[in-house]
């Protein structure tokens, strides 16, 4: 899947500001831009909802602005107010931006929480997802790693390893024994699998976020799949497991920055952040 919940919280938003006369109620909507390739389909699990603020009729209005948003090319790779003004036309269009909190909570409540993806795993209604499948290890900043600014996932070498949410790539680095350069096209340092004590992230991306919120995914086992500048979306793949750089076995080694561009001093912990944007990881 892709940008989707972000993609319908705007467009619930748009139609609030303008509301339009009434039509069919939702029935159904097509979700498309799997991070696979291809689409998938999901069905609204609660179409007789009408939630906090929004009347019974601008509730049925909701299945035309969908269907309007599907029309329009490309729609999922744009940014969300460009995109919401492709179907509404407002002389206003950085209004829309505004309203998502509130459009975030129309989508649960039409969902009940959560969307598919076409790999199977979920999206919260605030447009996020578990980076890798695998099992929690080592936390953040612990009493004996107290510099460990992330949680590791453990998975095996090769698991995809998919973006927890939209945004843009703002970095793709090699990162090892207190070195970082560039990807060159051609072998370099993180290519192998590092060990415990030789330091740095190995191959890794940084995604930036809508309110500045970054996401750091290290020890990959190759150069990651994306390119700093290119936008993704929630649940595209981006690279895969590894254990390059300071690291004694495969796994994801997952950070979460609440500013940009991320530092030390503006990590905090995944687990907390990821259970309130409605993931567990």
């Amino acid at each position: 899947m892709g940008r989707i919940v972000g993609w319908v919280a705007s467009g619930v938003a748009v139609l609030l500001l303008l509301i339009i006369a009434a039509t069919a109620g939702i029935v159904s909507s097509v979700f498309g831009g799997g991070g696979g390739g291809g689409s998938c389909v999901g069905a609204v699990t609660v179409p007789g909802a009408t939630p906090a603020r929004l009347t019974a009729e601008q509730a049925r209005n909701a299945g035309k602005f969908y269907e309007a948003l599907l029309r329009v090319p490309g729609w999922e790779r744009l940014p969300l107010t460009e995109a919401a003004q492709k179907v509404q036309r407002s002389a206003y269009p950085d209004a829309y931006a505004k309203h998502e909190t509130w459009a975030t909570e129309i989508v649960a409540a039409y969902t009940d929480g959560t969307l598919p993806v076409c790999d199977g795993a979920p999206i919260s209604a605030a447009g996020w997802t578990r980076p890798v499948v695998g099992t929690a290890g080592s936390g953040f900043r612990t009493g004996e790693r107290s510099g460990h600014d992330g949680v590791d996932i453990m998975a095996g070498k090769g698991t995809v390893i998919r973006a927890a949410s939209g945004g843009v790539v703002v970095r793709v680095r090699c990162n090892v024994g207190g070195d970082s350069w560039e990807p060159t096209g051609g072998p370099m340092p993180c290519d192998r699998d590092g060990y415990p004590g030789l330091g740095g992230c190995g191959w890794y991306a940084e995604i930036r976020h809508a309110g500045d919120i970054v996401s750091r995914y290290c020890h990959m086992v190759r150069q990651p799949i994306v390119r700093v500048g290119q936008t993704v979306i929630v649940g595209q793949s981006i690279g895969n497991v590894g254990s390059s750089g300071n690291s004694s076995g495969p796994h994801l080694h997952y950070e979460i920055h609440e500013g940009y561009p991320a530092t030390e001093n503006n990590a905090v912990d995944p687990f907390p952040f990821m259970l309130r944007v409605g993931v567990t990881l």
